[in-house]
């Protein structure tokens, strides 16, 4: 398994996990009320904070949260629900067809800077294939997340440049970018250090 994402969560070494939702999601939905609607799909969600945060949102139809960790969604599903989220083991770039064009929205937090940076040319073709046309990839990016004690190729996050992403995202022709900012929310330590970006599937 990738990282042994589900050994972390077995031995509780999970830093990422902040015990609630991302403050740049909350910031998105409080600004955007009633935008974010329909099938919601959520890869790399972990514990499922995000995953409540956007169920919780009147006129979202159901909130699929998804992760390779079979513990991390055991941990999830024990926390009290929304109510019109669920949560599936896979694969993200192995899905099967019910994943495809099934959604109208995807949430990106934590699932792109995850992964092997050779591996996130496959991601957007993931998160292509997931969304409806006219869907959208909402999302936080992690842009710098190095420090004196972990510098890049040393692992999980990986950072990115506004530059790969619109070479990945727009430059390829799969999305057309309609969003982009710094968030003013942020979990402490990320100040300045992450872009919200809505992409729509093309």
């Amino acid at each position: 398994m990738s990282a042994n994402w589900d050994q972390q969560y077995r031995e509780e070494q999970t830093p990422w996990d902040k015990g609630a939702a991302a403050p740049p999601l909350l910031e998105w939905i409080e600004a955007h009320p009633g935008e974010l609607r329909g099938r919601v799909f959520v890869p790399g969600c972990g514990l499922g904070h995000d995953v409540r945060a956007i169920a919780a949102c009147p006129g979202v139809g159901c909130v699929i949260g998804f992760d390779i960790s079979p513990k991390a969604l055991e941990l999830a599903r024990d926390l009290p629900a929304a109510g019109v989220e669920s949560y599936e083991t896979g694969d993200l770039f192995a899905l099967d067809e019910r994943h495809l064009s099934a959604y109208d929205w995807i949430w990106e937090h934590t699932c792109f800077c995850a992964i092997d940076p050779a591996r996130r040319e496959g991601y957007v073709e993931a998160v292509h294939a997931a969304l409806r046309p006219g869907g959208s990839l909402l999302g936080v990016f992690y842009m710098d997340p190095y420090d004196d004690g972990h510098q890049p190729g040393g692992g999980p996050p990986h950072g990115s440049t506004m530059e790969e992403l619109l070479e990945r995202f727009t430059e390829s022709g799969k999305f057309t970018l309609v969003e982009n900012y710094v968030p003013d929310q942020t979990y402490a330590g990320r100040e300045g250090l992450e872009r919200t970006l809505r992409l729509v599937r093309n």
